[in-house]
């Protein structure tokens, strides 16, 4: 089997990185809220908030990650924070997911952070050892969320 090219995601993905979103958030039992629009705006933007990685196979995409950066006041230092890695059931198994993690830590190492945090859902122990054999370790924090916008 042919290895996955991983690569940047641009406006012509909008649509089947949408579906992506969309099957990864029902896979965590949650909503994603993001509308096509949106996303091409996103994907269109000169600076966008995110950097958005796609892994495809036979020009078909099956996998994603998202990588944001952020700022701890604690160590006076960015951080990169993977927002999202999602790899469709059919494909888990063939390093799409490794390829993915490895490009969105040579782009946090790029842009100068000091390292990469993430969650996952407490469950989700596949996604857990795929972490350990990245190397992670986890800390025993909680995540809370409070909305503040409505709509």
């Amino acid at each position: 089997m042919k290895a996955a090219v991983v690569r940047q995601a641009v406006a012509d993905d909008v649509t089947e990185l949408f579906k992506l979103i969309q099957a990864h958030a029902k896979y965590e039992r949650g909503i994603a809220s993001c509308d096509i629009r949106q996303l091409t705006q996103l994907l269109e933007c000169m600076n966008p908030l995110a950097h958005i990685l796609v892994a495809t196979m036979a020009q078909n995409l099956v996998g994603y990650a998202s990588v944001s950066i952020d700022f701890s006041l604690w160590r006076c230092h960015q951080w990169a924070h993977l927002d999202c890695l999602f790899v469709l059931e059919e494909w888990r198994g063939a390093a799409i997911g490794a390829a993915l993690f490895d490009r969105a830590r040579d782009y946090a190492t790029r842009t100068g952070t000091d390292h990469m945090e993430w969650q996952s859902p407490q469950w989700n122990v596949d996604a857990a050892r795929f972490y350990r054999r990245q190397g992670a370790t986890h800390g025993p924090k909680e995540r809370f969320v409070l909305p503040l916008l409505s709509g």
